[in-house]
């Protein structure tokens, strides 16, 4: 570096005695003490060719120390240069940061290089996103957001920003600006499929169900192979009501796995079923019996319950112990009146699972349902009461199941039952002291008295007849 020094203070000698040569005699040296604006310039663009041409050097030496990964010398070396230029003539901040990163210095010590390059480069977009990306990972997002959105605004071409700013819009709650950002993305990249994934799931969270169709059309539109996303549409118009347009998402999705297949496969007994495990160890048996689930529910919706069942049938075909289509399949056979095989479904389910509240809930239905059609609306006799009794204390048991997601149910059904003096009180048993048999009046020949729940009455008028 003397070296460097010594050329430079040669190089404004031998300038300034060019320009004046020798001292000019007495007489005209004071007229001439004052330089012309000609000869300022003309000095002060030697000057910057000089310090150019030390600036030159001196990166020329930080440049060779980077390409041998002399990453030490190197920065020295940048950190000199950033220090001379002070016009901003080179920007070399980002080799002088990726030096500090090779010697693995702490992270501040390359921010503040980023930093000084921003303060000399303002419109440099990979500084802003370089600055951005520390931010980023030392959980500073709003600073990570201010610097990748200088990034967009100076280089908005490159989408690695655009996608890091998305990203870090959902993550400091700025999801409509998110939201706007991913559908531009998606314009650019339309078989990008994650990145069509994260937008329906934005809009599917922060925006109307509506929208949320509209998005999900256009995505399987874009990927009309993607099952998973006709499942979502499915699911998305059965959320709206529009049950016919959920429909025919599912029959395509069903037509494209034929199952005829998949029931020479062996599932394994994981202790019950496990749609999680099927999902990764079978995809296509996953899809189907998904598919099959929600096509059941939406045939309910349409009040189709014998194709419901059948749904819930072609299930079990498949996957005997799935105890959710069994009560799934018990549910449609109640709705149709059909008593005894709603029991058998809903029974099945309990000997799967003892402690599964929805199949407790299945069962109690089935008695207050055959109740209420019976007495059509007119006071319920004694026998009419004695079988909503077996509901009433079927909800118990599902309540007495620990299954929080029908505690609530069961509770106000049972309110439901007592309030409305449904089931027998002190006074009834005291006219029907010997009177247990819930089918002795007719209308319940589907019931048979020797069936467990049935314990319930003897048990229940036992109490009352002790108050």
């Amino acid at each position: 570096m003397k070296s460097s020094k010594v050329i430079f203070l040669i190089l404004i000698a031998i300038t300034v005695g060019i320009m004046f040569g020798c001292a000019p005699p007495p007489s005209t040296q004071e007229a001439q003490s004052e330089l012309s604006s000609d000869q300022q310039k003309a000095l002060e663009d030697s000057l910057k060719q000089v310090q150019l041409r030390e600036l030159k050097i001196t990166r020329s030496f930080a440049y060779s120390h980077y390409n041998n990964r002399a990453w030490s010398e190197a920065a020295k070396y940048y950190a000199e240069l950033a220090d001379k230029d002070t016009g901003s003539v080179f920007n070399d901040y980002g080799k002088w940061a990726q030096c500090y990163i090779k010697m693995d210095v702490p992270p501040d010590s390359v921010k503040m290089v980023y930093q000084r390059g921003i303060a000399a480069f303002p419109d440099d977009a990979y500084l802003h996103a370089s600055l951005g990306h520390i931010f980023r990972t030392q959980g500073l997002l709003d600073s990570a957001v201010v610097h990748y959105e200088a990034a967009v605004e100076h280089n908005g071409e490159e989408l690695e920003y655009r996608k890091t700013l998305a990203e870090l819009y959902t993550r400091v709650n700025r999801q409509m600006e998110a939201i706007d950002l991913y559908r531009g993305i998606l314009a650019e990249e339309p078989e990008n499929k994650e990145i069509a994934d994260v937008l329906a799931d934005l809009v599917r969270r922060h925006l109307s169900p509506e929208e949320y169709v509209n998005s999900l059309e256009e995505a399987v539109a874009q990927f009309p192979d993607d099952l998973d996303k006709k499942y979502e549409l499915a699911k998305a118009y059965e959320e709206i009501g529009q049950n016919e347009k959920a429909l025919a998402q599912l029959e395509i999705i069903l037509a494209k796995v034929p199952r005829k297949n998949l029931l020479e496969l062996v599932i394994d007994a994981f202790g019950g079923y496990e749609q999680e495990g099927l999902e990764y160890s079978n995809p296509e048996l996953y899809q189907t019996i998904r598919a099959l689930q929600a096509l059941g529910e939406v045939q309910q919706n349409l009040q189709k319950y014998s194709a419901a069942a059948k749904a819930y049938q072609e299930i079990l075909k498949l996957v005997p112990e799935n105890t959710e289509a069994m009560v799934s399949a018990s549910n449609c056979y109640r709705e149709m009146n059909n008593f005894s095989q709603a029991r058998v479904y809903a029974r099945r389910a309990l000997s799967k699972n003892s402690k599964l509240g929805s199949a407790y809930m299945a069962l109690a239905s089935i008695y207050e349902t055959a109740a209420d059609n019976k007495s059509g609306g007119e006071p319920p006799t004694y026998n009419d009461k004695l079988v909503f009794l077996v509901a009433y204390g079927l909800y118990q048991d599902a309540k007495n199941t620990g299954d929080y997601s029908v505690l609530e149910n069961a509770r106000n059904h049972k309110n439901y039952l007592k309030e409305s003096k449904l089931i027998p009180e002190y006074s009834d048993w005291f006219m029907h002291q010997n009177e247990t048999d819930p089918t002795a009046g007719g209308g319940y020949d589907w019931i048979n008295t020797n069936w467990s729940e049935l314990g319930y009455i003897e048990k229940y008028l036992k109490q009352i007849s002790e108050k």
